[in-house]
């Protein structure tokens, strides 16, 4: 786990995190916001934070940038994309999409 807080790494594992993510246009635009929910299986640096989705059971990598995910409060969350309900996950994360700079629609 290069790079990776191995101890925080440890703790996660097993645990539920809670994450939203917004994809944003080249303007900054809000293009889609989703949540996704489910227990950590395994941390690296080239997979990232891999869950196990809380609603199917399928794989979902987020970023390994361990201090990004903070100790969930106690209590209940919902989904707003699926008003899914989620009690009392163990940590909270947030991330922003933008789509990499310097493609062929930039000038200059």
């Amino acid at each position: 786990m290069n790079g990776i807080d191995q101890a925080k790494a440890h703790r996660m594992l097993g645990r539920i995190v809670l994450a939203g993510i917004t994809s944003h246009d080249r303007e900054g635009n809000i293009l889609n916001q989703t949540q996704v929910f489910g227990s950590v299986l395994r941390i690296n640096a080239h997979e990232g934070v891999v869950l196990a989705n809380g609603i199917d059971g399928t794989e979902i990598a987020l970023p390994p940038d361990l201090a990004q995910y903070s100790a969930a409060e106690p209590g209940t969350y919902t989904l707003r994309s699926t008003n899914t309900v989620v009690h009392d996950p163990d940590y909270l994360s947030s991330w922003d999409i933008h789509p990499p700079s310097g493609g062929k629609d930039d000038a200059g």
